[in-house]
């Protein structure tokens, strides 16, 4: 019997890359302070802890990223459906990003829900953002609730959102 050096090695390194990702440890905040803010592209500073009372979402996503292309149908749709609830998405691009870029991205896809850009980058790094997309669904209590790598599933989010307002 021959052994495949080749694909062992493969299946050994995504085995590695799964568990880095399973077992990794989080440095992320469990509560949002209430003194982070982030820059919309509007030039206004949000300040996160003003949101405390009504659920919301920030997800982090980069015009580079096809799977946050592709997402934002999924979030505008969501927050057309969610605007009479109070529930609202912020949507953050990386520190990488060119404001050029994003504002040309948010007119061409239409998106109407809070775009900001985190140029600093200390959003990402106090989220212990790797990768995009990366969003937070957090309660009205200003706790993240859930928190998702990769795209959502339009149902699924939708799904969790509701929850998130009933309470």
């Amino acid at each position: 019997m021959k052994l495949d050096t080749k694909g062992i090695a493969i299946l050994a390194f995504i085995i590695g890359l799964l568990t880095f990702f399973v077992f990794m440890p989080s440095k992320g905040v469990m509560h949002v302070p209430e003194a982070m803010n982030v820059q919309t592209l509007d030039g206004e500073k949000l300040n996160l802890g003003s949101l405390q009372g009504k659920p919301y979402m920030l997800t982090f996503w980069s015009t580079s990223c096809p799977g946050c292309v592709k997402e934002i149908p999924v979030l505008e749709a969501l927050d057309q459906k969610m605007q009479s609830s109070g529930f609202r998405i912020i949507g953050v691009a990386m520190p990488y990003d060119v404001p050029a870029e994003i504002k040309a991205m948010r007119t061409q896809k239409g998106m109407t829900y809070t775009v900001a850009h985190d140029q600093s980058g200390e959003l990402t790094k106090q989220f212990d953002v790797r990768v995009t997309p990366t969003s937070f669904l957090i309660g009205a209590d200003g706790n993240i609730a859930a928190r998702k790598m990769g795209e959502w599933d339009a149902a699924e989010l939708e799904q969790k959102v509701r929850d998130l307002i009933k309470g």
